[in-house]
């Protein structure tokens, strides 16, 4: 079965075969096809070979997702305060 993040690895894949090294580029392209903020995570653990604490690191750092980090802190900081 194909799923989401299958694709986003399949079309990270694709585009580093465009893009070579230039990360931000292949993220900026999953993200204009629509492809989530988890699913550029988990592509860029699968594509990379990073665990995927380093991989949530390199997306959530890119500028293409910059302008979402104040809402996933913000969010990961409610999260924190209810579960403690």
């Amino acid at each position: 079965m194909t799923t989401p993040t299958t694709n986003a690895t399949d079309r990270a894949r694709s585009l580093r075969a465009e893009h070579g090294a230039d990360w931000d580029a292949v993220l900026g392209g999953l993200r204009a096809e629509g492809f989530s903020l988890v699913d550029s995570a988990v592509a860029t653990r699968n594509v990379l070979g990073v665990d995927l604490g380093v991989a949530k690191r390199i997306v959530h750092y890119s500028p293409v997702w910059a302008d979402t980090g104040a809402a996933a802190e913000e969010l990961h900081d409610a999260l924190r305060s209810t579960l403690t």
